[in-house]
């Protein structure tokens, strides 16, 4: 990971940044019940999800948000710019990138201050 990714966004030089733990240890919640026709990928990628760094900031109102990233996820190739460019804002509303995560201020173990 570089210096000038974790430096883009909002984050003023210098800012001092909260350090996430480097896996979020609070029970992972129950998927939607659209869930259901998910596939074992698609479950197992809504628990990493919610076991990273960034899930300790979220609360139950991310579900959704998480569950729409697991479904578009899982289109794969087959993603339209329309649905990629909400795979990346998702993501970046999530705090799952290392711009969006510096620019709110957090930061993980071993990134450069």
């Amino acid at each position: 990971m570089n210096d000038i990714n974790l430096r883009r966004g909002r984050a003023a030089p210098g800012q001092r940044r909260t350090t996430l733990p480097a896996e979020c240890t609070l029970p992972v919640p129950l998927p939607p019940a659209r869930a259901q026709s998910w596939t074992d990928d698609q479950v197992a990628r809504w628990a990493e999800l919610w076991r990273g760094p960034s899930a300790t900031l979220w609360d139950d109102a991310c579900r959704g948000m998480v569950a729409l990233l697991v479904e578009l996820e899982a289109l794969g190739v087959n993603v339209n710019a329309a649905q990629l460019t909400e795979v990346r804002r998702i993501s970046e509303t999530l705090l799952l990138t290392p711009g969006s995560l510096a620019a709110a201020g957090y930061g993980l173990e071993g990134w450069p201050a």
